[in-house]
């Protein structure tokens, strides 16, 4: 046989055993993972776990947030039924702290979650900062800072992160902590 066919040969070999490769991988279970009670399904880059009955998807496994420490002062604002997240819409990550605020809106079925702006020119938003926290209504202000931080004052806490994935983290860790799975 010709050297052409013998390499047209080998390369159908590949293509058909490469076919094969990705059947027996997508038939594969998704891999579990425990973290405190819960068990989560590794699928899709993402980790899946069933909370109250409510099945939810996370961008990170709970374990590789740890190091994000939430203050204990923290914890009772959190408890509060009702929370506003807000952000600054004119921020040069607008659209990263728009989506981090949606994502704590569709994750908490748990909480009434208002979203607001700090700036809200052009929106039917409501505008409320720092500056309009209360006990009852506590804040949450997420906003590009130049290092990661947590801050808490007058019922009022800001996430600071520095780029995306640090608001995704900050955002997720609180969520995390919100429905019960990281204390």
């Amino acid at each position: 046989m010709d050297k052409k066919v013998w390499i047209g040969m080998f390369i159908a070999f590949i293509m058909i055993f490469s076919v094969f490769g990705i059947v027996i991988d997508s038939i594969r279970p998704a891999s579990k993972i425990k973290y405190n009670e819960h068990t989560f399904v590794a699928k899709n880059n993402q980790f899946f776990t069933t909370i109250n009955g409510a099945e939810h998807g996370f961008l990170f496994f709970p374990a590789d947030l740890e190091y994000i420490t939430i203050p204990e002062e923290a914890k009772p604002i959190l408890e509060m039924p009702v929370i506003t997240v807000t952000y600054d819409p004119q921020s040069t990550m607008a659209q990263n702290l728009a989506e981090a605020q949606y994502y704590f809106e569709v994750q908490l079925q748990n909480k009434v979650v208002e979203r607001a702006l700090t700036n809200n020119t052009d929106t039917t938003l409501p505008q409320k900062t720092c500056a309009d926290a209360t006990p009852a209504q506590p804040i949450i202000e997420l906003q590009l800072a130049n290092e990661s931080s947590i801050t808490i004052s007058n019922n009022c806490i800001v996430l600071g992160a520095v780029d995306a994935p640090d608001v995704y983290k900050e955002t997720e860790r609180f969520i995390y902590f919100l429905l019960g799975v990281m204390s």
